[in-house]
């Protein structure tokens, strides 16, 4: 932190300051706690509700903490927004389970959550974190417009935050592991858990958004749902 524009925001804009200052303190609390516990998850309480477990070795603690609270702010605005007690929320490409434990707050005990995720090695900390919300259904699955093949995933060594069925974008350079997942269609999903509506589907699979829309003619035809879909330019 730079002390003198600090001081300079206490004046001029003290909410930017309060900020900035909670910032730094959870920086030092979580150097502080892995220090202590190299090994063991830190909890970390989301604004709106729930909590998180953030693993000192995964990518999205390196890549968010300690700003998780501002984790596209664009998507969170838009469920805050569009989720309603009672709904049915579809996180495709549910990572950590940010945006699925965020919906679980907003839908409440009477609406339901599916986080569908492909990464093996982010599932199992999906599946933690649904469990210590006491909620949700975690599903261990690439989605793609065939379903139940078997296709190869693609997941940096170094960064597995990210993961695609394609090499290229953010998946890319001589460190790549890849995994075989087992493929299956949104529609497939859906009919197999009985669901007899779908509010809101969330979509972000690096690159094959398109495929799941594909995949989903039945969901889009018979519930449609509001559907919130990464979009890049990445190859």
């Amino acid at each position: 932190m730079n002390i003198w524009r600090f001081i300079k925001k206490l004046f001029t804009d003290q909410e930017a300051a309060w900020l900035s200052a909670k910032l730094v303190a959870r920086s030092f609390y979580g150097q502080w706690y892995w220090s202590l516990n190299p090994n063991k998850p830190l909890v970390h309480r989301l604004t709106e509700g729930g909590s998180l477990l953030l693993e000192p070795g995964h990518s999205f603690t390196h890549c968010f903490y300690p700003g998780v609270d501002t984790y596209e702010p664009d998507v969170r605005s838009a469920l805050q927004y569009l989720l309603k007690p009672g709904n049915v929320f579809i996180d495709c490409g549910a990572n950590i389970g940010y945006f699925s434990v965020l919906a679980n707050t907003l839908v409440g005990k009477t609406g339901k959550v599916i986080s569908i995720e492909a990464n093996p090695i982010t599932f199992n900390l999906l599946e933690k974190n649904l469990k210590l919300n006491n909620f949700g259904m975690p599903i261990h699955c690439a989605l793609t417009t065939e379903s139940k093949q078997e296709v190869e995933l693609f997941v940096p060594v170094e960064g597995d935050v990210y993961s695609s069925l394609r090499k290229g974008g953010l998946v890319k350079g001589e460190s790549v592991q890849s995994f075989k997942v087992l493929g299956r269609t949104l529609d497939e999903i859906v009919k197999e858990l009985g669901l007899s509506k779908v509010d809101v589907v969330k979509i972000d699979i690096e690159g094959g958004e398109i495929n799941v829309l594909k995949s989903a003619s039945y969901v889009l035809s018979s519930f449609r749902p509001v559907v919130i879909a990464e979009y890049g330019t990445n190859t």
